[in-house]
């Protein structure tokens, strides 16, 4: 844990006044939300589902727009042209380049809720480059309930204002980045937080099974308890990741970069400095076959195509 402090230490020095929002760590509790609920620069982002977000959230908390589920949640390859729809769109929500942001949502979520919050880190945020900060808000509605807080249902509907965007950041590791660390494995650490099955072969979930060469597998899940969904205390989870070096480039993926981007909140929480995700994910890499991989399994399309046949079989028998 004393990384964590001294990295923040280094950061508020770094950052000066601007960066005062971050007192309290990456990580936020009740008190510390409610205190800032409703104070000028501050924005609450509810990453939850509409239907949930209309039984009751936050006061003043914003729901996320589709615009990013859509953008960052399917099982589709990144487009370049992404960087000026987020600017427009963060600015839409009422976030300024010195607004202070807090992500929240429905903690069953663990796979979507950090993906806001490396979006914000890849856009400049919590760096000696922008003075716009954001953190996290572990437990959701849920939580702010249980420890006294108060909800609402009308939709909050933030006043437009001005995001701009800082490069950078290198919070995003390219495909180019990629073939350049296999080139020397040196270069980065590689985190495979997907299932072990996922990890060896077994589970096939692109042209190709397998995992990039070099890449050490953490389940993403090891980072919370699976019956609560809470992040387990950074104390124990800084023993989880004792074997990762604190001053190396890091990068995680998983399928799509959703689970990536809860490990690279614990892991910044930690006070990591160096962490990007490529959000392309083994989807893309996966099936991208010319790309070196790691205990590499096939698809087995012969078997696929005997199970459809044995469906379409099923409802052909089914309406005679």
């Amino acid at each position: 844990m004393k990384k964590c402090m001294i990295a923040l230490l280094i950061t508020i020095f770094l950052n000066g006044v601007c960066f005062a929002a971050t007192d309290a760590g990456l990580i936020v509790d009740t008190a510390y939300v409610k205190d800032k609920t409703g104070k000028p620069g501050w924005v609450i982002i509810d990453a939850s589902f509409p239907d949930d977000y209309k039984e009751g959230h936050i006061p003043g908390a914003i729901l996320l727009p589709p615009m990013f589920s859509k953008a960052y949640a399917e099982d589709t390859k990144r487009s370049e042209v992404l960087h000026s729809r987020v600017e427009k769109t963060l600015g839409d929500m009422g976030i300024s380049s010195d607004s202070h942001v807090i992500i929240c949502g429905d903690p069953a979520n663990t796979h979507w809720n950090a993906v806001m919050f490396w979006v914000l880190e890849a856009q400049g945020c919590n760096s000696s480059l922008s003075k716009c900060t954001v953190q996290y808000y572990d437990g959701g509605v849920q939580r702010w309930q249980q420890e006294g807080g108060k909800i609402e249902q009308n939709e909050t509907k933030p006043s437009p204002t001005t995001f701009k965007a800082i490069i950078g950041t290198k919070r995003r590791a390219t495909i180019n980045e990629m073939i350049n660390v296999l080139t020397d494995i040196k270069k980065a650490n590689i985190i495979d937080v997907r299932t072990e099955g996922e990890y060896v072969g077994t589970d096939i979930r692109a042209l190709r099974g397998g995992h990039i060469p070099g890449a050490i597998n953490i389940d993403y899940a090891k980072n919370f308890d699976t019956k609560t969904y809470r992040m387990h205390p950074l104390s124990d989870l800084d023993l989880l990741y004792r074997g990762v070096p604190e001053d190396s480039r890091i990068i995680t993926y998983c399928q799509t970069g959703q689970r990536a981007s809860y490990t690279y909140l614990v892991l910044r929480a930690l006070g990591y400095k160096n962490v990007a995700i490529y959000d392309d994910g083994w989807r893309v890499y996966g099936s991208n076959l010319p790309l070196a991989a790691e205990d590499e399994t096939w698809f087995d399309f012969t078997k696929v195509n005997n199970v459809l046949q044995a469906v379409k079989d099923l409802e052909k028998n089914a309406h005679k």
